[in-house]
């Protein structure tokens, strides 16, 4: 058992988390979605024990929105949390209201079990340690023993200081600060789902065949699959026959617990957005996957993080923005965010990598999926995680039409990888709308 913690009332926002309650909108959801795919039928009444039972341990996320003269909060929130029924077109966007109230939802279907977070609680590897905990506290129940360790947590533990700690002041050391200058990028145009439907088209993919297409062009995986989204949308740039010379980025995000050993479970991420500039000329697949590989080792390393890092985390040190009423706080992050946000990239590629499962838990689970809301300006994303030897690459997008979706999981297919197309629309293998 860890050392006891006293209880706190309430927190401050990491550095990462303070943007995302001045741009929620309707057609911005700042929300991702993590599920397990069980092999059973989900027991409703157990996985609402299981979380319960798992709460406690994570009391960072026992926590509502509340707004202070200077800055958001998060103060903890005695309501039970309580279970609802997936739905069709998940992520709905948290309003006012509900940032009232908790700031995740848990869902069961009829095999799934999924989280769903309001990025400003969490970043990815927070919610995938927090869904692998209930998945193993649902199994519990069900005699299943999975042991703790490597992203799963002992319920019975006592939550420490470290796994709420904002990693972001902690590791800015203030030698350099860099932010990369980037000009507005290409847009996905298309027609937009009426009310709060979602697209969502899931590809799953043998592991193998993946790894060994990236060995073939000596990349990463997700240098990969990073270099294949941006050729076809950039292939789609030019058959539009509009912003043709636009930049075309992917934001990438990076687990900056990668270079920087933090045990918190609050966001400690920052983002690369590798991109060509089709002004300079045409370019091919090959030439596209050799700039963001190198694109991607020159700028994901310690040095260059933080000084990212130190750029994102300097305004709070300025006496000004600190003494500005929150009113003008969030007028002035929404204006930053126009210049510097989601404007300078074209879509975003996610991928959480390997997550493994104690063998106890992994015959139960056929496969983890992940899911990123789709924003104002972005309406098409991308999500990726591996999970029992499957990659799962889930697009989920606000626009009807599927050009950018269909053109990847082709370009998969040529490269010899196997894929099996899921889709809550209609949708034939790859034909789509």
């Amino acid at each position: 058992m860890t050392a006891p913690s006293p209880a706190k009332t309430w927190y401050r926002l990491d550095n990462a988390a303070k943007i995302y309650p001045a741009i929620m909108r309707t057609r911005h959801t700042t929300v991702f979605r993590l599920a397990a795919l069980m092999r059973e039928p989900v027991n409703p009444d157990q996985l609402q024990q299981a979380l319960d039972m798992t709460m406690p341990r994570f009391p960072q996320f026992a926590v509502r929105l509340r707004k202070g003269i200077f800055w958001y909060y998060l103060e903890a929130c005695h309501k039970p949390a309580l279970i609802e029924e997936d739905v069709n077109n998940p992520l709905r966007p948290w309003s006012r209201a509900d940032a009232k109230s908790h700031l995740f939802r848990v869902r069961y279907g009829d095999r799934r079990i999924t989280v769903e977070f309001f990025h400003a609680l969490t970043d990815g590897y927070g919610a995938s340690v927090f869904l692998r905990t209930l998945v193993a506290a649902y199994l519990s129940l069900q005699g299943v023993a999975c042991p703790a360790g490597d992203g799963i947590l002992d319920v019975r533990d006592t939550p420490t200081e470290a796994e709420r700690e904002d990693a972001y002041k902690r590791f800015s050391n203030f030698k350099v600060i860099h932010r990369p200058r980037e000009t507005r990028a290409f847009r996905l145009q298309g027609t937009l789902l009426p009310g709060q439907q979602l697209s969502i088209i899931c590809g799953v993919c043998p592991a193998d065949p993946v790894s060994q297409a990236a060995r073939r062009f000596k990349v990463s995986v997700t240098e990969l699959l990073v270099g294949v989204y941006l050729y076809q949308l950039y292939r789609i740039q030019q058959q539009g026959g509009y912003h043709t010379e636009r930049p075309v980025r992917v934001s990438v995000p990076i687990n900056v617990r990668r270079f920087y050993p933090s045990q918190t479970v609050r966001n400690f991420a920052l983002y690369a957005n590798p991109g060509i500039e089709p002004a300079y000329g045409s370019y091919s697949f090959e030439e596209i996957l050799g700039l963001v590989h190198h694109f991607m080792r020159y700028t994901i390393n310690e040095k260059y993080l933080n000084a990212m890092m130190c750029a994102n985390v300097a305004p709070e040190k300025s006496l000004l923005l600190r003494i500005s009423p929150l009113p003008i706080k969030n007028l002035a992050m929404r204006l930053v965010y126009t210049w510097t946000g989601e404007s300078r990239f074209t879509s975003t590629v996610s991928n959480l990598g390997v997550v493994n499962l104690p063998p106890e838990m992994a015959s139960h689970v056929e496969r983890l999926e992940f899911m990123l809301g789709p924003s104002r300006y972005n309406p098409v994303n991308c999500a990726v995680i591996s999970t029992n030897g499957q990659v799962v690459i889930q697009f989920s997008a606000t626009m009807e039409e599927t050009d950018p979706q269909r053109a990847f999981f082709r370009h998969l297919v040529r490269l010899g990888i196997p894929v099996r197309v899921e889709s809550n629309r209609d949708w034939d293998e790859f034909g789509g709308k």
